[in-house]
């Protein structure tokens, strides 16, 4: 894949998730809580730092309690 490409995509959906995140007054740690996963690799994916996984994507689509479709549509 194309870095420039990967980059901007992993931007918009870092942005994504904690608009989301921030929506539902839910702190970083208490996502991370409901997801059961480490609060830092929630910020590093907000920050595009990481590309999340499946059962990431999954987790968290679970702590946050809305369908995964509706965290990777942005």
């Amino acid at each position: 894949m194309n870095s420039t490409r990967d980059e901007k995509i992993l931007n918009k959906f870092g942005k994504h998730l904690e608009k989301i995140r921030e929506d539902k007054k839910l702190s970083l740690r208490k996502l991370a809580d409901n997801a059961d996963v480490d609060f830092s690799q929630i910020h590093r994916i907000e920050k595009g730092k990481t590309n999340p996984s499946l059962t990431m994507l999954l987790a968290l689509s679970e702590g946050l309690g809305i369908p995964i479709e509706e965290l990777i549509h942005f």
